[in-house]
């Protein structure tokens, strides 16, 4: 039996953040989880491969739990299947979930009849992601499962120590999804009187996180949209990890507040003001050119008009003429 976590103690709801954080990327950016999966497992896929995240509810009756949850299970190509948990602490028996997660997924979505009577399960490739500073963490998570008939398998589950990449690992290999954690290196020394942190120091290690995150844009791995959540997650990041002493945070917040735009967003911005602008002056040129004509046109109306005037006039004389004619004429006939 799994071990239940008190989802209601403060630990939990503290560092639930992490938790959340991982599942937004695998949800709004899920592209990012490839160079995970290089590192983790060796396997890589061209760019524009499909993938989405599939259920990760299984029921499982098993005394008062009715149900399992893993973190987050994604499909890949629509063949690979894939397991992340992002655990905080180094929990004894988290192999044990772990491969109780694995067993439902492969249950629900690798399942595989080769032949009457003969099926194969295909266990999701997992891992497990540690966010914080441990040193007694293991590469691998195993499992020794014996079987009634004597046979057994060795279950390793690869770990992702998060904290033991360097920033410069973390560029190289463009393990961009690990920024929003790296914060937590600082979390030992938050109250250290010993090895305070410095605010100069923690502002040009923020600006490091920034400079990589332009980087992956420039180079097109990133989006403007998930450029702008990852400097939300740095903030979210800021906010728990220096909750205690919220200088350090408005630190942060204070070099991050000046990136949320990118310069190709500035630029944008710019370039549709100067085209407004443009659209603007040309508008008006229409219009004073508009303006002209009509009143050359009105120029040209008026003579129109005095031309017409003279020739009504000119036959309103010509008429009255005509009837003086016509009356002398008739007098002289009388």
């Amino acid at each position: 039996m799994t071990k239940e976590v008190d989802k209601s103690s403060p630990s939990f709801l503290q560092d639930k953040l992490w938790d959340e954080i991982t599942k937004s990327i695998a949800d709004r950016m899920p592209n990012q989880l490839f160079p995970l999966f290089k590192e983790a497992f060796g396997k890589e896929y061209p760019k524009g491969t499909p993938i989405r995240i599939i259920q990760t509810e299984y029921p499982v009756p098993e005394g008062d739990k009715t149900v399992i949850y893993s973190d987050i299970v994604l499909l890949v190509d629509e063949k690979d299947l894939y397991h992340l948990e992002c655990q905080m602490t180094n929990d004894s028996d988290m192999v044990v979930r772990m491969i109780e997660y694995d067993f439902h997924t492969a249950l629900r979505h690798g399942i595989q009849m080769e032949s009457p009577n003969v099926f194969t399960l295909h266990f999701p490739n997992s891992t497990v992601l540690y966010p914080q500073c441990n040193n007694r963490l293991p590469d691998k998570l195993i499992c020794n499962v014996i079987f009634p008939d004597g046979s057994s398998h060795r279950y390793e589950v690869p770990t992702i120590r998060i904290q033991k990449y360097s920033l410069e690992d973390i560029r190289e290999k463009h393990l961009t999804m690990f920024i929003p954690f790296k914060l937590l290196s600082f979390r030992p020394r938050v109250n250290s009187k010993k090895n305070p942190i410095q605010e100069n120091e923690l502002t040009q290690y923020v600006k490091r996180l920034i400079l990589i995150l332009e980087e992956e844009y420039e180079a097109g791995n990133i989006s403007s949209l998930e450029y702008k959540d990852y400097v939300k997650f740095i903030n979210l990041a800021a906010e728990r990890v220096f909750h205690a002493q919220q200088h350090y945070a408005e630190e942060v917040f204070e070099v991050t507040k000046s990136v949320l735009e990118l310069p190709s967003d500035i630029y944008r911005k710019a370039e549709m003001a100067e085209k407004l602008q443009q659209e603007l002056k040309e508008r008006e040129e229409e219009f004073s050119l508009r303006e002209e004509e009509f009143s050359q046109r009105e120029e040209e109306f008026e003579v129109t008009l005095a031309q017409q005037k003279k020739k009504f006039s000119q036959r309103e004389e010509e008429y009255m003429r005509r009837i003086a004619q016509l009356e002398a004429q008739l007098k002289d006939k009388e």
